[in-house]
């Protein structure tokens, strides 16, 4: 029986990131969710879903991967993975299986716990917009409903009979108050992502840029934005400062250069002016071009935008070009860019975001509503 609201039952849920942006916002929406009724969870889950009491069957670290070839280092733990899952949703019973974004992996969880009756919901809607329409119905074998944190997402599901709403991003969340401008010479900022498999393509690369910064503004420093996934022995060779907090890195930094990905975002809304780069495999490259169509950018800010807002240097990767472009982004040039990115974080409704995905969680949760198709 499922649990009703004012009860002492515990609700069961079986939760599942795979990377550090989902375990975060998988951990925000488990404690939103406690804080409703009482809450039981287990699952994949990262350092901050562990943190927030998810009792880990397996962690996320193992087999965060990104691209064709990159993925393929972690296909070999996928399936002990799933297959430990499969069971927890055969001894354990949960009530609801929340998978978070990675949808190459936990689309699959979903499947199965669908297959068993057990309901459904996918956070993070994958990249339709950039991939083939016909992903969609995928996604819907997957789940009976996926919450959208980009408004231009829902209408792709549509002839699917899938649920997609939009709730808001979680990162498009602004600071009340901002550093002022610091007087002297700059700061930069670099976030080289939050996966092993970018750290080793783009680590070295962020290196010579502040070879390349450092010659132009010899009395600059730096400010490194870690992941938690990511071990900070990782990032040696450059004197700076680290943080794992965006809003101390922000408040640190001048201009940042970010790997691509939801970092974008938390940038925009802290107003920081950027730099995107990113650099994948070259197989998982021309793989990407193939399937791919209609798409000019990769930066989420430049994709919602719908123009280049944000300047980004993708694949062949110049050092001095994107010190370049940092340098321009020190002065009038980066109060421009964040004037530019206001209404597209606004557009973001990140202010509660994370109550709205506990609500579309509890439509699955309450007797009678929204059973399994």
């Amino acid at each position: 029986m499922k649990p009703r609201r004012g009860t002492d039952v515990e609700t069961r849920l079986l939760a599942c990131a795979g990377e550090a942006s989902g375990d975060r916002l998988a951990a925000q929406v488990v404690v939103a969710l406690e804080a409703r009724r009482p809450l039981a969870v287990r699952g994949l889950a990262g350092s901050k879903m562990r943190l927030a009491g998810v009792d880990a069957m397996a962690r996320a670290e193992s087999i965060t991967a990104v691209g064709v070839v990159e993925a393929l280092r972690a296909v070999r733990r996928a399936p002990a993975v799933l297959n430990r899952l499969a069971d927890a949703m055969d001894s354990w019973q949960p009530d609801l299986v929340l998978t978070v974004d990675s949808p190459g992996l936990l689309l699959h969880v979903g499947r199965r716990a669908r297959r068993r009756g057990i309901p459904v919901v996918h956070l993070v809607s994958p990249q339709l917009w950039a991939w083939r329409p016909g992903r969609a119905r995928r996604v819907a074998s997957a789940a009976d409903a996926v919450l959208c944190l980009l408004p231009m997402e829902p209408p792709l599901y549509e002839g699917t009979g899938l649920r997609a709403v939009f709730v808001g991003h979680p990162g498009a969340i602004s600071p009340e108050t901002t550093s002022p401008k610091r007087a002297g010479p700059p700061v930069f900022g670099l976030a080289p992502g939050s996966r092993s498999s970018e750290i080793e393509a783009l680590w070295p690369v962020f290196l010579e840029v502040a070879a390349c910064l450092r010659r132009r503004f010899p009395a600059c420093t730096f400010s490194v934005l870690v992941a938690p996934t990511i071990d900070r022995r990782a990032l040696g060779g450059l004197e700076a400062t680290f943080h794992d907090d965006i809003g101390a890195a922000t408040a640190a930094a001048d201009v940042f250069l970010a790997a691509s990905g939801t970092v974008t975002i938390e940038l925009a809304a802290h107003r920081t002016p950027m730099v995107v780069a990113y650099r994948v495999h070259p197989l998982t490259w021309a793989i990407g071009r193939m399937l791919v169509r209609g798409v000019r950018h990769l930066a989420l800010p430049n994709v919602l935008a719908g123009r280049a807002v944000v300047p980004e240097h993708l694949q062949r990767l110049d050092p001095e070009a994107i010190a370049a472009d940092m340098a321009r982004l020190t002065g009038l040039h980066g109060e421009a860019q964040c004037r530019h990115l206001a209404p597209i974080v606004a557009r973001l409704r990140g202010e509660g975001a994370v109550e709205r995905i506990a609500d579309e969680i509890e439509r699955l949760l309450e007797p009678g509503r929204a059973k399994p198709r």
